[in-house]
């Protein structure tokens, strides 16, 4: 049997992601249910089209199979042997037992929302407070998130009574559960305020604690302020997606940060205190004599703080040795003088070292 192009009906592309194909199907269904448009056979027929066309595309695998072999049942379904047509139930019955997916018309959680949020050096590492503005939903008030109206049940016009929509009659049936109604057959109208849907959308301003030290890419979660929930399920969560902002002065590697220092030869050969960098200002560190190039000095506790903890890292100087650049005579002889004295065949002492 030939399916209609359901990606049309909602009018979105092949590549649209299951939130384009709900947010599709809520603005259509919301246009064209025939609760909202009593006695106009165009709308009700409409409604069922998309009704249909959200079936197949909200479902992973009927998806899959739609667009793979343009049938969301699949390449092909064969009718076991022993079975006849002549009456009673449909296939979705025949696989309830076997890990069939049923509709679920409870409570429903509401779906999470993630928010990237970028932070510079001085805010991870103090923390700070964000006042996020944040598109989510809320709970109809009206029908207290239930999509209905206080109005008493009536036949479902999708299913006419039925609880099953699409294909044929007899003992197997393809017809599937309605999705208007969740097969009962019958449903209350929708409700006016939300059209149906159980929530209203809404911007609200959240103000969300950063801790000091939060690290790149971590992942926080603000618990219910994500969407409302459908049928009096509770919202979903919001989570902050953290990306940071380099810093010129240090390369962070966890809760330990790493910086550069120069230092003249004077001051590796003999010795020196120098100051370096850290979060909180220059603090001396101690040059050890002979210290040479790619040395690493620790300087304890002064790196980054360790989320929702009390300690920090460390904060650890990597020694570059700046070889100065000698023009005036007296100082060129008073280096060879030096070398004469001090200094050894270091090419030869890395031989004997490896020999």
């Amino acid at each position: 049997m030939a399916h209609p192009d359901y990606y049309k009906i909602l009018g979105v592309s092949k590549s649209a992601s299951d939130e384009d194909i709900k947010k599709a199907y809520r603005k259509l269904a919301r246009k064209h249910h025939p609760d909202l448009n009593p006695g106009d056979a165009k709308a009700e027929a409409e409604f069922k089209k998309l009704s249909e066309a959200n079936d197949v595309l909200s479902d992973a695998e009927k998806r899959k199979n739609y667009d793979t072999y343009g049938d969301p049942s699949g390449p092909g379904t064969q009718i076991p042997p022993g079975f006849q047509q002549g009456a009673g139930f449909g296939f979705e019955d025949i696989f309830a037992g076997f890990g069939g997916r049923p509709m679920r018309h409870g409570p429903e959680r509401g779906e999470d929302l993630i928010h990237a949020v970028r932070l510079g050096f001085r805010e991870a590492f103090e923390g700070t407070r964000l006042n996020l503005r944040v598109n989510r939903s809320e709970p109809c008030l009206t029908c207290r998130g239930t999509g209905e109206s206080s109005r008493k049940q009536e036949q479902c016009r999708t299913c006419q009574g039925k609880g099953k929509v699409g294909g044929g009659s007899g003992f197997l049936s393809f017809g599937r559960t309605c999705p208007d109604c969740g097969g009962r057959g019958s449903k209350a109208p929708a409700c006016p305020d939300c059209g149906g849907a159980g929530r209203h959308g809404r911007q609200e301003t959240v103000t969300i604690a950063i801790p000091a030290g939060v690290e790149d890419g971590a992942k926080l979660r603000v618990a219910g302020k994500g969407e409302a929930g459908r049928r009096g399920g509770g919202p979903g969560d919001l989570f902050l997606q953290i990306s940071m902002e380099q810093d010129a002065r240090f390369e962070r590697k966890g809760p330990n940060l790493y910086v550069k220092l120069p230092i003249s030869f004077t001051e590796a050969a003999l010795g020196a205190k120098v100051d370096v960098p850290t979060p909180e200002g220059q603090q001396t560190i101690k040059v050890p004599p002979g210290t040479q190039t790619g040395a690493k000095l620790r300087l304890k506790g002064q790196g980054m703080p360790i989320p929702r903890g009390s300690q920090r890292g460390d904060l650890i100087a990597e020694v570059a040795l700046v070889t100065p650049a000698i023009q005036d005579e007296r100082s060129k002889e008073l280096l060879r003088e030096l070398a004469e004295l001090n200094d050894e065949d270091v090419r030869k002492q890395r031989g004997a070292n490896h020999g």
